[in-house]
């Protein structure tokens, strides 16, 4: 079985009411991304969705800038290398 991921940022969650269905990144204080769990799109749902956040110094986006994984953990190794991928962009 392969290794689960370990996140290398914090991640807390969004709405603690949703039951862990959703949680974003935080890298330095600034949220970097989120993910959350699909429980209505037909062909999604029971995947975990990624989606950057909206850090006010991105000046160019790297595409795809969402997507679906089928674990929480896969998830945020996904929107964690976006966000590294971003900060190499842009130098930070």
């Amino acid at each position: 079985m392969q290794d689960e991921y370990q996140p290398k940022y914090k991640w807390r969650e969004t709405w603690p009411e949703e039951g862990g269905q959703g949680f974003e990144g935080i890298d330095g204080g600034e949220c970097f991304g989120r993910v959350q769990l699909d429980t209505t799109t037909s062909n999604r749902k029971g995947m975990w969705r990624w989606n950057p956040g909206f850090e006010p110094w991105v000046r160019e986006r790297i595409m795809p800038q969402q997507g679906w994984e089928e674990t929480a953990r896969e998830a945020s190794r996904r929107a964690e290398e976006h966000h590294d991928r971003l900060k190499q962009l842009h130098r930070r």
